[in-house]
């Protein structure tokens, strides 16, 4: 009597570590879908929050130079510094040396890239050479920045 209870106890105190095993298990695979969804938030946010500042910047850029008046040239050295500023920092190349890059090299830089990098050098490639394949490199980056990572099996 006394052995069948400790094979029973036995047994229970399997399935119960097989049951905590289990929600370890769901717990870490909801934290991964969240950190996953938050990734795609960031991303989107950049995608959206990037054309609203280049439009305001060309908002800007453009009454500075359709409105005279005392009023405006009394602030018009002031926001023409905040003005490139904001150039300076949205509209920057992410790649260095991106101008003297082949089309190979700048398909291989462009798969290290963030939204808005990819963001940044499709106006560059607009702009400029307009090379199909990188164009192609920016979809395929775009498409694997929306793809669930891979876990680091070492980290807990």
């Amino acid at each position: 009597m006394l052995e069948r209870v400790r094979e029973e106890l036995k047994d229970l105190q399997g399935k119960i570590r097989g049951a905590q095993d289990q929600l370890v298990d769901q717990a870490d695979e909801l934290v991964h879908q969240a950190r996953h969804k938050a990734h795609l938030v960031r991303g989107e946010g950049e995608e959206r929050l990037w054309p609203l500042e280049t439009q305001a910047i060309d908002w800007v850029d453009d009454l500075l130079e359709r409105v005279d008046g005392p009023g405006v040239d009394r602030v018009r050295e002031p926001v023409v510094k905040l003005l490139n500023q904001a150039k300076s920092s949205v509209f920057a190349n992410p790649i260095e040396d991106y101008d003297q890059l082949n089309a190979r090299a700048a398909v291989d830089a462009v798969r290290e890239l963030v939204t808005t990098g990819l963001l940044q050098i499709e106006v560059i490639e607009k702009n400029g050479k307009a090379r199909k394949t990188v164009f192609e490199a920016i979809d395929r980056r775009r498409s694997q920045l929306q793809k669930a990572p891979f876990r680091d099996r070492g980290a807990a």
